[in-house]
């Protein structure tokens, strides 16, 4: 009991343990993208260290997460159609801290992250329905079959494995011939039905996302809410280990949490996913 009430303590102050995490995750982020022009982002480097060791509670200006920042609009700058889709998403959240720390309203920063939140869903679900091709269920059906969807749970399905590495093997020769000599091959279906539960599956996804949007739009703080949100979360880690993403989208849940019980399962999807990117399982 003595555990859970540390636990507890911690959870209280939804908005400080967001912002460790949403540094830590940004700390790791960092270091992951560092060896890209190490040359220089190594002064803004020094810069962060230097003010998170030694004045830190020394300025009213939040130094490290100024030059954090800087590093990530760098990226963001010389990167801009190579940058993951969750990379825009850092950016801003940050920036939202940031300005959070010169006007010192939780309720606009909450607003900012819910607008946010809002946002980034909808517009996941409106690429998705404007693509005919995952719309089709064309999109997961290769996924599948290529083994790329759902390989949390290939240890258990073996003989699905081996047919998705059959697979991969024959796309990897067809590309390595000349297409001029148009040859084809043909994928074998890692289950019975693929096809059609590729076209529920995808119509299911943007469904869930449109209503998840809505919901966190109408009712940021509701219970129900964010239970819905964490089950699309892990939904969406068991489908593909989109590690950093997920882990984005539990800090801003943590944001807006209310309940004690549900700040801790979000902690506990940001420390899995941390450890999952420091350990390079996933995607980052």
């Amino acid at each position: 009991m003595k555990y859970w009430s540390d636990i507890q303590d911690t959870l209280k102050n939804n908005i400080v343990l967001a912002i460790q995490l949403l540094l830590f995750f940004l700390a790791v982020y960092i270091f992951i993208t560092g060896e890209k022009y190490g040359f220089w982002k190594s002064p803004i480097i020094v810069i962060i260290l230097f003010s998170w060791f030694f004045l830190r509670n020394k300025t009213k200006h939040p130094i490290t997460w100024i030059a954090l920042f800087a590093l990530l609009v760098f990226d963001l700058y010389l990167f801009y159609f190579r940058v993951a889709n969750h990379h825009f998403v850092l950016t801003f959240m940050v920036l939202s801290v940031i300005l959070y720390f010169y006007h010192n309203q939780s309720d606009i920063l909450l607003k900012n992250i819910q607008m946010l939140l809002v946002v980034v869903v909808a517009a996941s679900a409106i690429q998705k329905l404007m693509s005919s091709q995952f719309m089709s269920g064309e999109f997961y059906y290769y996924m599948m079959n290529r083994g790329f969807v759902f390989n949390v749970f290939h240890p258990m399905f073996s003989e699905s494995l081996e047919i998705a590495k059959s697979n991969s093997d024959q796309i990897l020769e067809l590309q390595a011939t000349d297409p001029n000599i148009k040859e084809s091959i043909v994928l074998a279906n890692v289950f019975p039905n693929l096809g059609l539960f590729s076209l529920i599956f995808a119509w299911i996804t943007v469904v869930v996302e449109f209503i998840v949007a809505i919901a966190i739009l109408w009712k940021p703080r509701s219970k129900w809410v964010h239970l819905l949100f964490i089950m699309m979360i892990l939904s969406i880690l068991c489908t593909r280990l989109e590690t950093g993403f997920m882990a984005l989208l539990a800090i801003c849940g943590m944001f807006l949490c209310r309940n004690l019980k549900l700040r801790l399962l979000y902690a506990l999807i940001v420390i899995v996913c941390l450890s999952l990117i420091i350990t390079k399982i996933g995607f980052h």
